[in-house]
This record gives structure tokens, sequence and C-alpha cells, in this order.
């Protein structure tokens, strides 16, 4: 007798649960659905030495096995940033979605600010029990050059007599120990005016005064290119005493190397 009032009253509660569920269904499953869209941070900032970038911002959502898309509003002082696209779109299930910020035309030392935002509907559905934040800024900094002095640069690359520039400047990339020679050189060379594209030319400072040069191809010589890597450290290298920097290269012509790349700066740095 015991047992089967227990499992009566088991049956009792039972129909009680789910008749309160039935009575309930339109307030559980009509509800409707918060995505809580959210960017992922409030301040994205971002530097680069490159004429254009492009930075990803980051959306997410709580989970739903449904997909969702929206749109995004921008807002900027400058023509030169721009949103790829506005559409946001999240697969089924998924939680993240990327959106592509493009800074375009960068010079040294510009700056450019955008301000993305959610729309009102995303804002205004989000759920209370979180706090998504609606807008992001995003920040791109190109830094300043900055004079670093003066050079005289002499030339043993391609002719029987030194070619010497006096007076070519040197420029600092603010913030970095990095070093341009900007410049290009202008030489008299019977009786043409010849030229070497000196633009691309960097070096790194090190804390002892010695100088490094990336691996690459950063000096033009009307088609030949002064070619520097450390799988041939034996050629490309660069050596100083004091103020005198002897820069060593191989050169690159197509596919073909050649030895013989070498000039040397004799840096007049700014007092300090």
């Amino acid at each position: 007798m015991k047992l089967g009032k227990y499992i009566l009253g088991l049956a009792v509660v039972a129909a009680g649960l789910t008749s309160c569920d039935t009575d309930n269904v339109g307030a559980i499953y009509d509800h409707p659905a918060m995505p809580n869209i959210s960017f992922s941070s409030a301040e994205i900032n971002q530097e680069t030495e490159d004429e254009a970038i492009t930075i990803p911002v980051v959306l997410t959502r709580t989970y739903s096995p449904e997909a969702y898309s929206t749109t995004v509003n921008m807002s900027t002082s400058s023509e030169n940033i721009k949103l790829e696209n506005n559409t946001v779109n999240f697969a089924a299930g998924e939680q993240t979605a990327t959106i592509y910020v493009t800074a375009t035309n960068l010079d040294w030392g510009d700056k450019r600010s955008c301000t993305i935002s959610l729309t009102d509907a995303d804002v205004q559905t989000a759920s209370p029990f979180d706090t998504p934040i609606h807008e992001v800024v995003v920040n791109v900094n190109k830094p300043k050059l900055l004079p670093a002095g003066t050079c005289t640069i002499t030339d043993y690359t391609w002719y029987s007599e030194p070619m010497v520039a006096e007076n070519v400047p040197i420029i600092n990339v603010e913030g970095t120990n990095k070093y341009r020679i900007i410049s290009p050189l202008y030489y008299l060379y019977n009786g043409y005016e010849e030229d070497i594209d000196m633009s691309n030319f960097q070096f790194n400072l090190l804390s002892n005064g010695a100088a490094t040069v990336d691996d690459g191809t950063p000096l033009n010589y009307w088609g030949y290119y002064a070619y520097f890597s450390s799988d041939y450290s034996g050629y490309c290298f660069v050596s100083n005493a004091d103020n005198v920097y002897d820069v060593n290269f191989l050169l690159l012509n197509g596919s073909d190397l050649y030895t013989g790349g070498r000039f040397v700066f004799v840096w007049d740095k700014p007092a300090e």
C-alpha cells in the first residue's frame, strides 16, 4: 500500500508540472531572440610603416543555432579610412564574425580614426544580463620621420673611382631604432646625371652603436638591387667604427647574384 501511494503521488506531481509547462509554453518559446551583438573590444590601435593597412574588427554574439545578419554604421573625418563591407553575417551556431577596416594613402606622421557602431535595433535587443560593447574606435598611426643628422656617402660599387655624395639626410622612424637614408644619390658621370634610389634603405641602430640591415632588397641601382640576406653573411653585413658605417651587400639582377656591392657612410649625428 505504501509503495502504491508513493507512485501515485509522483504521478500527481508530474501531471502538475506538465500542466504548468503547457500553460506557459507561449511565454517560454515565443519570446523574441536576443542576439546580444557586441564588439570584442572598445578600441583598436594599429601602427604601420606601410602606405596601407587592413584591420580586422571582430564582433561576437550569444550562441544561437540560427544564422543572423545585420549591419554596422561607421563615422570618420577621413576619406582614406573605410569599411570594406558594413554587413555582418553570423552562420548558424557561429558566435564570432569579422569585418575589415582599410586605411590607405598613409604618409609619415598620419593618424586616422573611425568609429563603428551597432544599429539601434541590435542595441535595443541586447540581453540586459550582459554588457555588450556597442561601438569600437579604430585608430591607425604611421609614425613620423624625425631628422637624425646627415651623412657623407662614398659608393664603391660601380666605378673605378669612388663616387661621393655629401650632406645626405638621415631620418629616424619615430619611436623605433630604425633609420632611413631617404634621399637619392646624384652622380655626374661622363657628363650624365645618374641617381641611385636610396628611398627604401633602412638600417637598425643597436645600443652599442652597431648597425644591421634586414633581409631584403632595399636599394635600387638602375635595375640592380642591393640584396641583403642572412644566408650570405660573408657578403651581407655592416661594420662600423665610431660613426663610420661600411655597408656590404650582393647585387641582384633577375635571379642572378653578383658580389661587389659596397658603400660607406660617415654619419654626422645631431647633438643629444
